[in-house]
């Protein structure tokens, strides 16, 4: 990318809660970044084209979109998209469940997970940079697989997740929030309010690294 063309820079973390995004000369934007510490091997770089020579007002910089892009493929044909009608409440979601290989729900036996859990072998640690205790995220890992899988349920309580974990991690019920919450915030978990207290759900990504 050379000196004159128009570029737009991101960059995300979400273990820092940063984002940055540069759009502008490509020798200007290069600068920024080498002020605040981004350097070649972090973020996106994307060329928006020449950078206009013609002086413009701020009335037209006002009104004009700062960039303009085209979508690959040709435009949405709405027409196109199949209709699938069907009468309220003839859907039948047990059904169409198991067709899919889900599980009917279940009531937890927690006696019987906390018995699993100290019969089951130390799971080993997930490599994800973004883990700040490994050890304790295979232990969740494998908790909410059997809830899910097992049980049929989306998510588990705080109170259950650390009557089942919180001696294994070395975690009290203050830190396994605290662990939890960090992990909702990076995506890994999805946090559910209501009733006594907050329930938690995995994110199918998430579980299938397990």
């Amino acid at each position: 990318m050379g000196s004159g063309e128009n570029v737009r820079f991101s960059y995300r973390s979400h273990q820092e809660s940063i984002e940055v995004v540069l759009q502008g000369d490509t020798d200007w934007v290069n600068s920024i970044r080498s002020q605040i510490g981004l350097n070649a091997a972090l973020g996106f770089t994307r060329p928006l084209g020449p950078v206009s020579s013609q002086p413009q007002s701020s009335e037209e910089s006002a009104s004009q979109p700062v960039m303009q892009e085209t979508l690959p493929g040709p435009p949405p044909d709405p027409s196109r998209i199949p209709s699938v009608v069907r009468t309220v409440g003839d859907l039948d979601l047990s059904a169409k469940a198991a067709e899919l290989g889900m599980s009917s729900q279940t009531d937890t036996d927690m006696a019987a997970l906390a018995e699993f859990l100290d019969e089951v072998e130390t799971p080993e640690p997930v490599s994800n940079i973004l883990s700040s205790d490994p050890q304790a995220e295979a232990w969740l890992q494998l908790v909410l697989t059997m809830v899910v899988r097992e049980h049929g349920h989306t998510s588990m309580s705080l109170s259950d997740i650390e009557k089942l974990i919180g001696d294994k991690v070395n975690k009290s019920a203050a830190e396994i929030k605290i662990f939890l919450d960090r992990l909702w915030r990076i995506g890994k978990l999805e946090r559910i309010h209501g009733g006594a207290e907050d329930h938690y759900a995995p994110n199918p990504s998430w579980l299938e690294s397990h």
